[in-house]
């Protein structure tokens, strides 16, 4: 058996944090490229102010043209998406911004049912996300 001297140094944990960091940066960098589903069809909104720069406690919520609910990839149920946004307002607070991406052909009580459960959880900044100008070859 090897004898450690005392003035050895134990690399082992830092290279754990290092690798664990590694991972939630390769997961959180996907997750931010996942933020919307392709399938979306925004509606044009003319009159919408522009937002230039999003805070990074935003959530992004999708509302599907069948009137399902996602956040970045991850289709949930009406519970499910209540805990998220009641675990999110207890770790960031009542300033959380809710930017719901609603496709076109999304019913409005879809839409409504989103704001309302972020409401009644104590949000209170929601916004709908709309087309202000459209770039060339997005439909």
């Amino acid at each position: 058996m090897k004898k450690r001297t005392p003035d050895a140094v134990n690399l082992t944990p830092m290279i754990d944090i290092v690798f664990q960091m590694i991972i939630f940066f390769v997961f959180t960098i996907d997750l931010d490229r996942e933020k919307f589903d392709r399938e979306i069809e925004v509606p044009d909104a003319e009159r919408a102010e522009v937002i230039e720069e999003f805070e990074p406690a935003t959530v992004y919520v999708q509302v599907m043209a069948n009137g399902n609910i996602k956040i970045g990839a991850t289709p949930m149920n009406q519970a499910t998406f209540r805990n998220i946004i009641r675990a999110t307002r207890a770790r960031e607070g009542q300033n959380v911004p809710i930017l719901i991406y609603g496709d076109g052909r999304a019913r409005h009580r879809d839409l409504r049912r989103v704001m309302d459960i972020c409401s009644e959880e104590g949000l209170w900044r929601i916004n709908v996300i709309g087309m202000v100008q459209r770039s060339e070859g997005v439909q």
